[in-house]
């Protein structure tokens, strides 16, 4: 729900010692009411991994929400991978609660089922966060804390809609002359590659893995650039014979490589493939939903990385 959910900067006039994450008050057992005792996690309990357990509705989205403001407040830059699309609220920080900030992320449907408009909606769910921090002893001025803590990036794999990501990895030679980066480059290329076909092949033993290296790297070694369509030609006729000391077509007979063409081959026919190419291949920085000025490269700012499944914040 965003800020009104959130409870991530301290109550006025807490002293929060230093080390230690604010997550909120105790409740008295009986009543569930809180009881004005502030809860603080220490950091170094964050460490390792952890995990937040609870029933539907129970408040886990919340609570990681929490977390990782505090995380973000004290500094602590975050990689926060979110399949369900939920995180990407944390770049609705609106310090003046104005209802125009608010009304581009507000849903037509709910307005209708609810029969107002999608300014009241907006006036109403700003009042809703207003109401929210202030009985956390919060304003403006700490959301406004947070928004200058942190630079958030969405980032959108398969879409379009933030910052594409590339899936597929390098076809391009890279820059390094290093063979050890440019062997780490293509085995990367073919994990993601093969990944996103669902062919688990292992990089010592995996014929699939091994061939789509060994084509790649002597591309690269020749200064040649590939792109996929050339790659699955070169699948299909490779401009090898042996892979060790074996023909390659005993090593991968021909009917087997073009299966595997076949599965690589849907990559570029399948329509969200090909509706938005740059979802898979583009280094676009353009992000979506967040004001420009709100991405200046501070340097007194850290920066939160966002990966959901191609969807925007909603309040």
């Amino acid at each position: 729900m965003g800020a009104m959910r959130r409870i991530a900067c301290q109550p006025l006039g807490m002293e929060r010692p230093l080390g230690k994450l604010f997550v909120g008050e105790r409740i008295a057992p009986l009543s569930g009411e809180r009881s004005g005792e502030p809860v603080l996690l220490s950091s170094a309990d964050f460490t390792t991994h952890g995990v937040i357990v609870g029933m539907t509705g129970s408040g886990k989205t919340g609570l990681g929400l929490v977390l990782l403001e505090e995380a973000l407040l004290s500094g602590v830059p975050v990689l926060a991978i979110d399949p369900k699309g939920d995180l990407g609220n944390l770049a609705l920080t609106f310090p003046n609660f104005a209802p125009s900030d608010f009304e581009p992320w507000v849903d037509e449907g709910t307005a209708r089922i609810e029969q107002t408009s999608v300014a009241e909606l907006a006036a109403k769910t700003a009042q809703s966060w207003r109401d929210g921090l202030a009985s956390w002893g919060l304003d403006g001025t700490d959301v406004a804390q947070l928004q200058q803590a942190a630079r958030p990036v969405i980032y959108t794999p398969g879409s379009n809609a933030g910052i594409p990501v590339n899936a597929l990895g390098r076809l391009t030679k890279p820059a390094s002359d290093d063979i050890s980066v440019r062997q780490d480059e293509a085995d990367a290329t073919v994990n993601g590659l093969l990944g996103l076909v669902g062919v688990d092949s292992d990089p010592l033993s995996g014929r699939e893995h091994i061939l789509l290296s060994n084509l790649i790297m002597r591309a690269w070694e020749s200064g040649t650039d590939l792109d996929l369509p050339s790659l699955l030609g070169q699948i299909l006729d490779p401009p090898i014979r042996k892979l060790g000391v074996l023909e390659l077509d005993t090593f991968f007979p021909a009917s087997d490589r073009q299966t595997l063409v076949l599965r690589l081959n849907g990559l570029l026919a399948s329509p969200s493939f090909a509706a938005g190419p740059r979802a898979y291949r583009s280094t676009s920085t353009r992000c979506f939903g967040i004001r420009p000025a709100r991405h200046a490269p501070l340097s007194s700012r850290c920066r939160i990385s966002m990966s959901p499944n191609g969807t925007s914040p909603s309040p």
